[in-house]
């Protein structure tokens, strides 16, 4: 039962796996201080809307369906009024490749960029100040294999990401051990210049999911899935470079490649990544030297720690626990960085990813 006196004054938008087309996606909302969840509201929409973000101004939602079909799966915006909190379907387009898995507007906001898994491509998508999708503008497949015959069998675009302050955007290619480098031009209609692009190889079979740059981009850090490590890399001079790569488990259970989000805090001092699989943790890892992370605590989550957060404030992280059909919370001390188990467990169909909302 809720307090009274709650005050549930952070929202997130959460993607989910679904069952049935009426479970959609979610807002939530959570009070920091008594550590209480309650759901707002939940948007019906197409099936396994999984990842899911929204315009600066937070008035434009974007969502994935992360489904496969003759053009693939697809994109959704909505509309979402401050005022009456009414969330409202704007228009789809096909993403022309299987189970998209990541998405991300472009820095002016005029285009949305998705990653599609499966279908091992990417695609561009103009999108208008009122949220309206025009067809996709560009699309380019990619045809890498890895080592690892099980997972690498072709090219999986997992993750992307624009940098802080260079003109390029970045996606990981899971199944090509590459993380793709392509100069993005917002001023005209087709914007990835891929005649320019650059591919940074990684070591074979490390497989990289997601990506994380510092405010000033000259540091990134990826979780590479498949060797169940954290890459840490330089940015200088246009070129990504990898410069070590640390154990996040023990070499014994290396095939068993569970690696997923990673999260740096605000003030840039502390990595948070989630290990699924046989693990079940989440790793923290002090990076007050950026190129020389320290691992200074895991804890245990629930069943697949999917996604997660930190609230704005810091206080807190939320965890998706996708198997265990949870979403837990720790409490957080920003100036160690350290994690504190609570004991909020709050009911919540497969979760997938959190937006800050």
């Amino acid at each position: 039962m809720l307090s009274s006196c709650s005050t549930f004054n952070e929202s997130f938008l959460v993607g989910t796996y679904t069952d049935a087309a009426k479970q959609g996606f979610h807002i939530i909302e959570f009070d920091e201080k008594t550590n209480q969840i309650q759901l707002d509201r939940t948007i019906e929409t197409d099936k396994n809307p999984s990842f899911i973000i929204a315009n600066k101004a937070k008035n434009v939602i974007a969502v994935i369906s992360e489904t496969a079909s003759k053009t693939g799966g697809k994109i959704t915006t909505f509309s979402f009024d401050k005022k009456t909190k009414i969330v409202t379907k704007i228009n789809s387009q096909p993403t022309l490749g299987n189970n998209p898995c990541s998405i991300a507007f472009s820095p002016n906001e005029e285009f949305l960029v998705v990653a599609n898994y499966s279908g091992g491509n990417i695609s561009v998508f103009p999108i208008d100040k009122n949220g309206v999708l025009s067809e996709a503008s560009q699309e380019k497949s990619y045809a890498k294999i890895g080592v690892n015959k099980a997972r690498q069998e072709k090219s999986h675009m997992h993750c992307v990401v624009f940098h802080p302050t260079e003109k390029f955007v970045f996606i990981t290619d899971l199944g090509g051990d590459v993380i793709q480098q392509i100069p993005f031009d917002e001023s005209i209609v087709k914007p990835l210049l891929f005649q320019k692009s650059v591919e940074n190889k990684l070591p074979d079979g490390v497989g990289p999911r997601h990506l994380v740059f510092s405010k000033n981009g000259k540091i990134a850090y990826a979780t590479l899935e498949l060797a169940n490590q954290l890459g840490v890399f330089s940015f200088e001079d246009g070129k990504l470079q990898l410069v070590k790569q640390i154990n996040l488990t023990n070499e014994e259970v290396v095939l068993d490649g569970s690696a997923a989000e990673i999260r740096l805090s605000n003030d840039e001092q502390f990595l948070y990544i989630s290990i699924r699989g046989d693990f079940n943790v989440l790793v923290v890892l002090d990076v007050s030297d950026a190129k020389n992370p320290i691992e200074i605590q895991r804890v245990k989550t629930h069943i697949k720690p999917r996604n997660f957060i930190i609230t704005p404030s810091g206080k807190s992280i939320l965890v998706g626990n996708e198997i265990s059909n949870t979403i837990i919370s720790f409490k957080r001390d920003y100036k160690t960085g350290l994690l504190k188990e609570t004991d909020l467990v709050f009911p919540f169909n497969k979760p997938s990813y959190f937006f800050s909302f």
